[in-house]
């Protein structure tokens, strides 16, 4: 079976996952959407449904992986800023949504979250060579910082970032006069640079 057919399934997909439940999304209706006639086509690419969640999100997270590591390493960790962190995390998320279905993925990304641990692992395990980097980034920034703080508002910006990154528009619906995206940006960089140095020396205990 061609390559084609491959990439036609993960597309097809994306736009469904972004949409529906993933766990009961029938294979069919990938089928249907992808213009598959071969019924078998998933089971031969991909093994299982999950199989073709994880190629996707591959497919989804590996531009986003990519950029973030090289804006990471170009920080100079001697005069690194938490606000050159945040810039590297959030800006290759903001190029993925000003693309093609750019929208679609980042909403897919955000459902495979919400899917159970079977869809979580399969994010950590891409975002835990950013986490180490952003980490190893954050100390150096902030040097008083209690090592668990750094690492769970490193989980929390991506949260973050993904989140209102993905539920753009609904600015156009609240009590703000801000609506250019451009500046509401800013205002969310300024929030999670904020979050990332308020109380990062305490540490919690039951």
């Amino acid at each position: 079976m061609s390559n084609q057919t491959k990439e036609k399934l993960i597309e097809a997909a994306i736009v469904l996952f972004s949409q529906n439940n993933i766990e009961t999304l029938s294979v069919q209706k990938i089928n249907e959407t992808a213009g598959v006639a071969n019924k078998s086509a998933l089971y031969y690419h991909f093994k299982t449904k999950w199989g073709l969640v994880e190629a996707a999100l591959d497919h989804v997270m590996t531009p986003y992986v990519q950029d973030s590591l090289a804006a990471l390493k170009a920080i100079n960790p001697n005069t690194v800023q938490v606000s050159d962190v945040v810039d590297a995390l959030m800006k290759p998320m903001v190029k993925i949504l000003m693309e093609n279905n750019g929208i679609f993925h980042l909403k897919f990304f955000s459902k495979t979250i919400s899917a159970g641990d079977e869809g979580r692992i399969i994010v950590a395990k891409h975002l835990v060579p950013i986490s180490h980097s952003a980490m190893h980034l954050l100390k150096k920034a902030l040097p008083d910082a209690d090592p668990n703080a750094i690492s769970l508002k490193v989980m929390f910006t991506f949260n973050t970032i993904l989140n209102v990154i993905s539920d753009i528009g609904l600015e156009a619906f609240w009590p703000t006069e801000v609506k250019d995206r451009k500046l509401i940006g800013k205002y969310l960089r300024d929030y999670i640079e904020g979050g990332i140095s308020f109380k990062v020396q305490e540490s919690y205990m039951l």
